[in-house]
C-alpha cells in the first residue's frame, strides 16, 4: 500500500495509525491524502446532479 485517500473523518486518522501494526512496511499517517478526492466527488456530484 502507497497512500490510502480518505476524507477528514477522525476515524480515519484512527486508522492510519494502526494499520502499521498489520502491515509493517505501511508509512502510516505520513501516507494519508486528506480531502482532495472528497472535495472532487462533492463537486463532480454537484455538477452533474441538473443532469439527472
Amino acid at each position: 500500500v502507497i497512500s490510502i485517500t480518505c476524507d477528514n473523518a477522525s476515524v480515519n486518522t484512527a486508522m492510519f495509525k494502526e494499520l502499521p501494526k498489520f502491515l509493517p512496511k505501511f508509512a502510516g499517517t505520513n501516507t494519508q491524502v486528506r480531502c482532495f478526492a472528497h472535495t472532487v466527488n462533492l463537486t463532480a456530484k454537484g455538477v452533474l446532479h441538473p443532469f439527472e
